[in-house]
């Protein structure tokens, strides 16, 4: 009996699948889904605020952590009632308030006063660290800096220590 070459129906639609799959993969592979991306076209910044998306979740573990750190720094969830009446606007709810979210990302905002201050600061901060490095730079010259070759010392001693204590039998 000959052996038919024939694929099934099933194998068909399997391998056209696949198919598709790969396709579809491929198309995303160049996309980013970083919360920065997000579109927020028809959410502009409210006038003298600053806004940025906050993660919520890691996996399926909440990040509660990541939300308060940035309440600390300023930061409040925006409110959906913030934004023009008939914008399709995402939302969240988080602790019983309705607040602008996406994909485990919610949206916060604070005063661009507070914005400035905070960025000025980490500026300070990255000049300080700046000019630390070139001073510690500076320093590798210096002969008693302590920064030049390490020095051994080659001395030793030997010495009796003490006389371990006799247990009685």
């Amino acid at each position: 009996m000959p052996t038919s070459t024939r694929t099934s129906r099933a194998s068909n639609s399997r391998a056209a699948d696949e198919a598709n799959l790969v396709r579809d993969i491929a198309e995303l592979e160049g996309m980013d889904f970083s919360p920065a991306n997000l579109d927020t076209r028809n959410l502009p910044a409210r006038e003298g605020y600053v806004q940025r998306w906050v993660r919520t979740k890691i996996g399926n573990e909440d990040d509660a952590s990541n939300v308060f750190r940035n309440s600390n720094l300023g930061w409040k969830p925006r409110m959906a009632d913030s934004v023009n009446k008939g914008s399709l606007v995402p939302t969240v709810e988080l602790n019983g308030e309705n607040i602008i979210g996406l994909h485990d990302t919610i949206l916060m905002e604070r005063p661009k006063v507070i914005d400035d201050k905070h960025k000025a600061y980490e500026r300070s901060l990255a000049r300080n660290q700046m000019q630390s490095v070139d001073n510690d730079m500076l320093k590798v010259h210096d002969r008693n800096s302590g920064m030049g070759a390490p020095v051994s010392n080659s001395k030793s001693s030997v010495s009796k220590g003490r006389v371990a204590p006799i247990t009685p039998d």
